[in-house]
């Protein structure tokens, strides 16, 4: 049984949009230990978790596309948007069932959390668990 009400695809990708818009944002520091954005040498360190995350959304848009779930592809397809993804391609349906989907979405859920963690950025970091959160809601709400 859900917990609460589900947030519409509308609220959800509002904000995601919110927390996407605050990643540009700068705390003004400027301490003798950090690096000008984008100067030479200098990777962002959530770069590679940000392509993890995406490769795990991806595949999670496939098997819940494969299944015939719209409402998970339509909630990935957001989740990709809102990190500057590109949407996985359409595959054919059949191939994975219900169960597939589930363990899927578990395991993509925990990748979430883990990422959310690992993240240096706070508004990445925000993001990555309000898209945890909304996996969890969709896992529940089965």
């Amino acid at each position: 049984m859900p917990a609460g009400p589900a947030l519409s695809r509308r609220t959800t990708l509002a904000l995601a949009a919110g927390v996407v818009a605050l990643a540009g944002c700068d705390d003004g520091d400027g301490g003798p230990d950090s690096a000008p954005t984008g100067s030479p040498g200098s990777a962002d360190p959530d770069v590679a978790l940000v392509d993890g995350v995406l490769a795990e959304l991806a595949r999670a848009q496939r098997v819940a596309s494969s299944a015939g779930d719209t409402d998970l592809v339509a909630l990935h397809g957001a989740h990709i948007e809102a990190l500057n993804g590109t949407p996985a391609p359409t595959p054919a349906r059949g191939r994975f069932g219900a169960a597939d989907v589930q363990q899927r979405e578990r395991r993509l859920q925990s990748h979430l959390v883990a990422a959310a963690v690992d993240a240096q950025s706070g508004a990445l970091a925000a993001l990555l668990a309000s898209m945890s959160a909304a996996v969890s809601q969709r896992l529940a709400s089965r």
